[in-house]
């Protein structure tokens, strides 16, 4: 509300309403999850499956638009640089565009770790790598050689929710997680 989050609601969790404050402009994000191709879920609906309610009066007049990620210019307005990790630095607040250059010698393969980062999608060069999420169990995103110029790159990180650091790093090889035994 006015800017602020107040909270996530979660279909997995069961949560279907928040708590909210008296006036103020609110804006809903509803994140694309994919949808269940399987089972008894298939063709389950997603998003905001009913009315919005406030006080028990459904809410009307909505003004609707898409976030469009395939241009991450707009923006740049309100991102956070990221700077090297200070002692005691904080995190980010979601959701939100944060942004950071970095040198390369040149292109090769690289693998991009978000440790502290809670939920989002990461941007080399306007390159959409893809999503992370600190659930796992990956916790690396694939960076092809090719994308990585020499000198100046860009990377951007699409935080949903918020992390508890702003540091970034990128390894050597890949952590897809546990194997499934």
């Amino acid at each position: 509300m006015d800017g602020f989050p107040l909270g996530t609601l979660s279909r997995e969790l069961g949560e279907r309403s928040i708590v909210l404050p008296r006036g103020g402009i609110l804006q809903v994000l509803v994140e694309d999850q994919g949808r269940v191709n399987y089972g008894p879920r298939i063709g389950e609906a997603k998003g905001l499956t009913g009315p919005a309610l406030l006080d028990g009066v459904e809410v009307r007049d909505w003004s609707v638009r898409p976030v469009d990620l395939s241009s991450l210019a707009a923006f740049r307005a309100a991102a956070v640089e990221l700077p090297a990790e200070q002692p005691g630095g904080t995190g980010v607040a979601g959701p939100s565009v944060s942004f950071a250059t970095f040198e390369a010698e040149g292109p090769g393969d690289r693998f991009l770790r978000l440790d502290g980062w809670t939920k989002g999608n990461a941007f080399i060069n306007g390159f959409n790598l893809g999503r992370y999420w600190s659930r796992g169990p990956q916790r690396t995103l694939y960076v092809p050689g090719p994308l990585i110029r020499e000198g100046a790159n860009e990377l951007a990180v699409l935080e949903l929710q918020g992390s508890t650091t702003r540091e970034v790093r990128f390894v050597a090889a890949p952590d897809l997680g546990p194997d499934e035994k």
